[in-house]
């Protein structure tokens, strides 16, 4: 394995899960992921969808015995779900 290859995967998916969600808060493709969740200021579009992929991803990749792949790929879902939200508590909507 490439030393660092979890550093630059976790570094890559939080760097994707912030200029996703950023443009997402710019212009929302629905209405519906401007939308509040729950009573929170966090917007739908926060919630780390990429995030949750990737590390579905992963969890195929440990069951077929890719073990390093497995890790790269769960680092890069750490990071793109830690840049949606961290986005979201950055950037919140306005208080109701």
């Amino acid at each position: 394995m490439i030393p660092g290859a979890r550093f630059v995967a976790l570094g890559l998916g939080l760097a994707a899960g912030i200029v996703v969600t950023r443009r997402a808060h710019r212009a929302p493709i629905s209405p519906g992921w401007a939308a509040p969740v729950g009573g929170t200021q966090l917007r739908r579009s926060d919630l780390p969808v990429g995030g949750a992929l990737a590390l579905l991803v992963a969890l195929a990749l440990r069951r077929a015995g890719r073990r390093r792949a497995s890790s790269i790929m769960a680092a890069l879902a750490v990071g793109a779900a830690a840049g949606a939200v961290g986005t979201g508590v950055m950037d919140p909507l306005p208080a109701f």
